[in-house]
């Protein structure tokens, strides 16, 4: 019964927290006929795209003074359902999508990189204090060259990034692993949190 109640939690806060879907067909559409800058576009898309999940965004100069796009997305909860052994591949696959999804919505602007950074606010351990027991960080964060992803597009046509994968889908574990094979692990803190 338990499991049972536990799949309903998960699946009514899933349902929750994500946007309403979105085809690969209408994001290309709206990739395709705008005309707007890049951050324009980008703050009118990524909510489409990630709906409550999406934190910020900001365009700067990487260390090779090129311009790089950094977004910050992540849960608004500090509860998981993930179990503790699946933490670390749940959210690295999760990393996968989001950065495919960004990736092909943006890659008709021009930047050098796309970083991405996985936030959520966590309980802290051992705070007495009610207002500082929950606290926002970063956890995970990657980079990838704009070359490589449109690389990528090029050389998959008909992945659907929009498509909600399917647990153990050969495609998908071999789109994960090609994707971490070329994404720059930046900060990882995964290991730091303490999933109960």
């Amino acid at each position: 019964m338990n499991l049972v109640l536990n799949l309903i939690i998960t699946l009514v806060l899933f349902s929750a927290c994500r946007p309403s879907e979105i085809t690969k067909e209408e994001i290309t559409s709206l990739r395709d006929q705008n005309k707007d800058s890049l951050v324009a576009f980008s703050e009118k898309i990524l909510p489409k795209i990630l709906g409550s999940e999406f934190k910020h965004l900001e365009t700067g100069l990487d260390q090779d003074n090129q311009n790089e796009v950094h977004i910050t997305y992540g849960s608004n909860s500090a509860l998981t359902f993930n179990d503790p052994s699946e933490y670390r591949k749940v959210l690295t696959e999760y990393q996968s999508l989001v950065l495919l999804r960004i990736g092909y919505v943006l890659n008709l602007h021009h930047f050098h990189r796309l970083s991405l950074s996985l936030s959520k606010p966590f309980f802290i351990q051992g705070e007495n204090n009610p207002e500082t027991e929950i606290q926002e960080a970063e956890i995970f964060r990657t980079t990838m060259n704009q070359l490589e992803l449109v690389k990528f597009f090029e050389n998959h046509p008909n992945f659907d990034p929009y498509k909600a994968p399917k647990l153990g889908d050969k495609e998908w574990v071999s789109v994960t692993e090609e994707i971490q094979s070329l994404w720059k692990v930046e900060l990882d803190e995964i290991s730091r949190v303490k999933v109960e």
